[in-house]
């Protein structure tokens, strides 16, 4: 059995992956039942959600609270569906801490690559209302190259497949202009390079080991 099979068969309960979709479901559902519809500009900035106005005003905790709110179930079910589909695997392989880090950053990376557009924005007619946990899914599916390049971890993710379930979860942010490709882009650099420096981590550890 290799080493990413016995991890994901023996460590325990993925808790941080329940813990942050937990976190926004109770948004959400405060949002809806408690503020009104989900999907209304108005809530979404009580809330949270990035936009660059209040941005501008110092309300620098958007980029990062942002990553909890969600525009209607849809956009919250699919999220959610893609934090529990791999959130599971990466969690199981670094741990806790380091999928936190993985999850906090590449959120912040989505949003990050959101301001940066805004900053070289034409005019106030180019800012987007941002919002949802995309950034950080995408940084999950960074990290999962990683895992279908890395010799620890490819047999279990062919690289075909990994690449077939990209385009698959790309395809909607060209078809759909509410959806941020931007913040989809900024979250998978993100969880990419987070991937490979922990991944290089974790053969260090593994040749300790073996040494010892």
């Amino acid at each position: 059995m290799n080493e990413l099979r016995y991890k994901i068969k023996y460590n325990l309960v993925p808790t941080m992956t329940v813990v942050f979709m937990a976190i926004n479901i109770i948004v959400f559902v405060v949002e809806s039942f408690f503020f009104g519809d989900s999907e209304s500009y108005f809530t979404a900035m009580k809330f949270g959600a990035y936009y660059y106005p209040k941005f501008e005003d110092g309300q620098w905790y958007r980029l990062f609270t942002s990553c909890f709110v969600h525009f209607g179930f849809e956009h919250l079910f699919s999220n959610m569906l893609g934090l529990f589909a791999m959130g599971m695997y990466v969690e199981k392989y670094f741990g806790k801490l380091k999928f936190t880090i993985f999850y906090i950053l590449s959120g912040l990376g989505g949003s990050l690559m959101i301001l940066f557009f805004d900053l070289n924005a034409r005019g106030p007619q180019d800012y987007v209302l941002g919002a949802g946990a995309s950034g950080s899914i995408f940084g999950l599916v960074g990290i999962f190259i990683v895992f279908a390049l890395s010799e620890e971890t490819k047999d279990e993710f062919p690289l075909p497949r990994v690449l077939f379930g990209i385009i698959l979860m790309f395809i909607p942010s060209f078809m759909d202009k509410r959806i941020s490709l931007k913040a989809h882009a900024g979250g998978f650099i993100v969880g990419l390079i987070l991937g490979m420096i922990f991944m290089y981590i974790e053969r260090i550890k593994r040749e300790k080991r073996r040494r010892y």
